[in-house]
C-alpha cells in the first residue's frame, strides 16, 4: 500500500511541473504574439472603437436625460475660464516685458 501512496505522490509531482511547463510555454507564445505588429494594430483599433462607442453611448443617454444641455455649457464654461487664463498669462508676460 505505502508504495501505491508512492507512486500517486510522485504522480502528482509530474503532473505539477508538466502544468507548469505549459503555462510558461503559453506565457511565452502570448509575449510573442503580443508584440506582433498585426496585433498591436488589432488593440488599437479595439480601444479607438471602444471610445467611438463610448462618446456615442454617453451623447444618446445625454439626449434623453436632458444632459447635453448641461454639458454644452459647462463646455462653454470651460472654454471661457481657459481663454481668461491664457489671456491673463499673456497679459503677465507682456508686463514682465516691459518692466525690463
Amino acid at each position: 500500500m505505502a508504495k501505491v501512496g508512492e507512486t500517486a505522490v510522485q504522480a502528482v509531482g509530474r503532473a505539477k511541473a508538466a502544468i507548469s511547463r505549459a503555462k510558461r510555454k503559453g506565457e511565452q507564445l502570448a509575449t510573442l504574439l503580443a508584440k506582433k505588429q498585426a496585433v498591436r494594430q488589432a488593440r488599437k483599433k479595439v480601444a479607438r472603437v471602444r471610445g467611438q462607442a463610448a462618446a456615442l453611448a454617453s451623447k444618446v443617454t445625454d439626449k434623453v436625460t436632458g444632459r447635453r444641455r448641461k454639458r454644452n455649457r459647462a463646455k462653454v464654461a470651460a472654454a471661457v475660464v481657459g481663454a481668461a487664463a491664457v489671456a491673463t498669462a499673456a497679459g503677465i508676460s507682456i508686463a514682465r516685458k516691459r518692466k525690463r
